[in-house]
C-alpha cells in the first residue's frame, strides 16, 4: 500500500515554500503539488509543516486518495501510476476532444474520405449540445436517444451518424478505461439503451439497355477546347457503367500497369486500409 505525507522541498525566491504531498510505493517517491504555501515560520527545524490549517488540509487529501486506493488493486503499479490515477480517476474527459484526434488518426492514415463521415457525425451531435465541449459525461442514453431522434428525417445519417458517435466512444472506452485494475474514466456507457435506426433503403433506379445507348449517342455541345469537359465526362461515364459501377476515384488512380490480359486488377481506395485482402478486385 501507498504511504503518504505532507512535506515541502525546495524555497521559492519570495521566502516561501510550496507544500507537496509525498506519495512512496514501493521504495520510490514522488510528489503532488497542492496550492498550499508556507513560510519558514510555519515549519519545524526538520521542515515539518506545523501550520494547523495547512496540515488539516493535506490531512484530508490523503484521506481521500487513501479512500480512492482502496478500492482498486495497486500491487503491480508504479509510484508513477500511482499519482496519474489520483489526478485523473474523478475529471470528467471531453469527448469532442477526443473525438477531433480519432478522426486526425483516420484522416492521417489515409482514410479521408471515412474520416470526414465521422467528422461530420461529432459536429452534428455538438450542434445538438449546443457546445463544441462536449463531455463523456454528458453522453447519457437519454441525451443519445434525443440527438438521433433529431435524425429521424434524413436518409441515411440516422444510421451513419450513431455508428461513427459509438466507435468512437468505443476507442475511447479502451483507450482510458483499465478494466484489469479497476481504473474507470469513463464512467457512463449509454449504448445498450440506444437503437440505432436502419438507413431507408435506396431506391433502385436501374434502366434499359436502350435508354443508356440513348444517352451515350446524344451530341455534345460545341467547344473550342481541344478535349471538351463534355467528351471527358461522357466518356467517364461511360467506363463505370462498363466497369460495374466502378468508383471515379479508383479510375483516377488506375495505371496501365493494372490491366493485364483483358483482366483489370486494383485495390479499392475506400477500403484498402482497413481491409485485410486490401479489397483487391479482379474483372
Amino acid at each position: 500500500m501507498a504511504t503518504f505525507s505532507a512535506c515541502v522541498r525546495n524555497q521559492r525566491k519570495d521566502g516561501y515554500y510550496p507544500v507537496y504531498i509525498r506519495i512512496s510505493h514501493k521504495s520510490a517517491p514522488d510528489y503532488i503539488k497542492t496550492d498550499k504555501l508556507v513560510n519558514a515560520k510555519s515549519l519545524t527545524k526538520s521542515k515539518d509543516i506545523k501550520d494547523p490549517f495547512v496540515v488539516k488540509y493535506c490531512a484530508d487529501r490523503i484521506a481521500e486518495y487513501i479512500e480512492k486506493l482502496n478500492k482498486v488493486d495497486i500491487r503491480n503499479w508504479t509510484v508513477k501510476e500511482v499519482k496519474a490515477y489520483l489526478l485523473s480517476s474523478d475529471e470528467d474527459i471531453c469527448f469532442s476532444d477526443y473525438a477531433r484526434k480519432y478522426y486526425a488518426a483516420m484522416f492521417n492514415a489515409g482514410q479521408e474520405r471515412n474520416a470526414r463521415n465521422y467528422e461530420l457525425a461529432f459536429q452534428h451531435l455538438e450542434r445538438f449540445a449546443g457546445t463544441t465541449k462536449v463531455m463523456f459525461s454528458h453522453l447519457t442514453s437519454t441525451f443519445i436517444n434525443a440527438w438521433i431522434n433529431t435524425l429521424s428525417t434524413t436518409k441515411r445519417a440516422k444510421e451513419m451518424y450513431p455508428i461513427c458517435v459509438r466507435q468512437i466512444f468505443k476507442a475511447a472506452l479502451l483507450e482510458y478505461n483499465d478494466y484489469d485494475n479497476g481504473i474507470i474514466r469513463i464512467k457512463t456507457n449509454p449504448w445498450a439503451k440506444v437503437k440505432i435506426p436502419e438507413a431507408d433503403t435506396p431506391e433502385k433506379r436501374a434502366i434499359s439497355p436502350e435508354e443508356c445507348r440513348r444517352f451515350f449517342s446524344a451530341p455534345i455541345p460545341e467547344s473550342k477546347m481541344r478535349e471538351p469537359l463534355a467528351e471527358l465526362g461522357r466518356d467517364v461515364a461511360m467506363m463505370v457503367l462498363c466497369l460495374a459501377g466502378i468508383n471515379t476515384v479508383d479510375l483516377y488512380e488506375m495505371k496501365k500497369t493494372d490491366y493485364d490480359n483483358g483482366i483489370l486488377k486494383y485495390r479499392r481506395a475506400k477500403t484498402k486500409r482497413s481491409r485485410a485482402d486490401g479489397a483487391y478486385i479482379e474483372m
